[in-house]
């Protein structure tokens, strides 16, 4: 079984598209699966459209923060409640197509990985602009140089884990840098992960949640925070 695990934070916006594509997803890989969406404290209309959606979809459940925690503490809340064996993580904007979930389970079946991540290194940013590309690539280039790990991509959600492995892991941190935290401590842990490759796409509607300087200031908080653990 298969658990989808979405953060929202005022996506009000992007659900209706979210809801068709995600569902349309899940239900051609032709096995057994879970939606939860965890409103992370939302303002707008979130809330209540997420209520809605899971009134029209059984295989839905509905999280919530009663304020903004940050995308790593929704991860932990929605980890705490899975009940899926495998746990894929992605983002409510649709960046990335909810259809490559099947080629993250192919890659998986090919190699026998225990984590597989999807690459825009490998799949390209179609659309996206310079400032927004440009901190992408730094930040993966400086996870590349400082750990000897032979993947193109450490911060993208869109990653397929297993969910034990996931629990057995102490995440620390609560923004988007949590991809990297949980990436990193699996490879320690001497698990396999691959790439596959998957662009990174705009998003059609709402805005986006990341803030530049703050999420450069949590990885270079969480390199030093990994690099003294050793």
């Amino acid at each position: 079984m298969l658990t989808a695990l979405v953060p929202c934070l005022d996506e009000e916006e992007s659900l209706p598209r979210l809801e068709a594509e995600l569902f349309a997803a899940l239900d051609g890989l032709g096995f057994p699966y879970e939606a939860i969406f965890v409103d992370d404290g939302s303002t707008d209309g979130t809330a209540a459209a997420l209520r809605r959606l899971a009134a029209r979809r059984p295989r839905a459940r509905v999280l919530t923060h009663p304020e903004n925690r940050g995308i790593g503490a929704s991860l932990k809340t929605g980890l705490a409640a899975a009940a899926g064996d495998d746990l894929v993580f992605l983002d409510a904007d649709l960046t990335f197509n909810p259809a490559l979930i099947k080629d993250l389970y192919a890659a998986r079946e090919k190699t026998g990985a225990d984590v597989v991540s999807g690459s825009p290194m490998l799949g390209g940013m179609p659309g996206v602009p310079l400032g927004r590309r440009l901190p992408s690539l730094m930040l993966n280039a400086f996870y590349r140089g400082l750990f000897d790990f032979k993947l193109t991509s450490f911060t993208p959600m869109f990653r397929l884990y297993r969910t034990r492995d996931l629990r057995a892991l102490e995440l620390e941190c609560t923004g988007f840098e949590v991809s990297v935290e949980a990436l990193l401590k699996l490879l320690r842990a001497g698990k396999k992960a691959v790439e596959v490759p998957v662009p990174l796409t705009v998003r059609a509607a709402g805005a986006s949640k990341l803030r530049r300087w703050r999420e450069l200031k949590a990885h270079a908080r969480l390199a030093a925070r990994l690099l003294l653990k050793g």
